[in-house]
């Protein structure tokens, strides 16, 4: 019995606010003709995510157009598996990782699935950010742009010539043979970002994925990973911490806005759904990244669905 050809998979990857859930959003709503499982990867207590990627709701939802949509929490290769055991599998997969994610350490959990086989790894970044992150976060940004394919320099518009320049020369300098797209909100015509097949599996030799520690506050564990992960280096793992809250009742958008104006600067991207007392019938979504700020209505307002923030 001859065995089903493999799958193409393509990971997309890219720091905290570069534009990676907008740029999936372009691919589901393109015309590809593909039956392709999308898994959205975030490592907040809520999947903001999920609900900012148009159409899709819950854990598992199957598009009109053959797309299959699921979050994933924490065992990517099950995820993964449980979708080639459907019906109808995939034709195609997509993994948007979160934004604080290596990609080795996603693309070493493939290396030796025989179903399925790497077909890129596209790395969105923030131009407008990129050259001015804390310098706790450089080696996983530089790690994420060194294992792609593909960079997706996103936000182009936001920064002058000049700065384009040299954010040009920096990620030509750590990825010297990937090809580089310039964009504005993610706008990539799809023909470059599917069957690409560029990846290079001797690109996972010789090098190892940065330890990164994801924390929710509250959780009374998050001082012990140095104790309970023995080979960690504490001088090259990030520790990120997560806060979420919610509410039924509406939000002033002056009590928001004064709440935005005085975040510290510790707190690196924030994102959410508001329910707004000044505009009860629009469903309001909130972009924070460094010191840009975007609260944006959605076409549709709440539908059916019980306002909240």
């Amino acid at each position: 019995m001859q065995m089903p050809s493999p799958i193409p998979l393509t990971i997309i990857t890219g720091f905290l606010g570069s534009g990676k859930t907008t740029l999936l959003n372009q691919i589901l709503h393109a015309d590809h003709g593909l039956r392709v499982a999308v898994l959205v990867n975030d490592f907040g207590a809520i999947n903001i995510d999920t609900q900012l990627v148009v159409g899709v709701e819950g854990e598992t939802i199957s598009l009109a157009n053959g797309c299959i949509c699921c979050t994933i929490r924490d065992d990517l290769l099950k995820a993964v598996l449980d979708l080639l055991q459907r019906s109808e599998p995939p034709e195609y997969i997509i993994i948007e990782t979160s934004g604080v994610s290596d990609p080795l350490e996603v693309a070493l959990t493939f290396r030796s699935l025989r179903q399925i086989y790497i077909d890129s790894i596209l790395t969105v970044i923030d131009a407008e950010h990129i050259l001015s992150l804390d310098t706790s976060y450089e080696r996983l940004s530089t790690n994420q742009v060194r294992m792609a394919d593909l960079l997706i320099l996103n936000k182009v518009d936001l920064i002058n010539k000049e700065q384009l320049e040299a954010v040009r020369r920096h990620i030509r300098a750590l990825a010297p043979r990937a090809r580089i797209l310039e964009t504005t909100h993610a706008v990539v015509p799809i023909t470059l970002l599917l069957n690409v097949g560029t990846f290079d599996l001797h690109s996972l030799h010789d090098r190892s994925p940065q330890e990164v520690h994801v924390h929710t506050a509250g959780d009374d564990n998050h001082h012990e990973h140095e104790e309970d992960s023995p080979h960690v280096h504490t001088d090259h793992t990030l520790v990120f911490n997560t806060w979420h809250w919610h509410s039924d009742q509406p939000v002033s958008y002056r009590a928001l806005r004064q709440m935005i104006d005085h975040l510290p600067e510790t707190i690196y991207r924030a994102k959410g759904i508001f329910f707004l007392v000044d505009d009860p019938d629009q469903k309001w979504v909130l972009h924070v990244v460094g010191q840009r700020t975007s609260l944006i209505a959605l076409p549709g307002g709440w539908g059916e669905e019980a306002a909240r923030s």
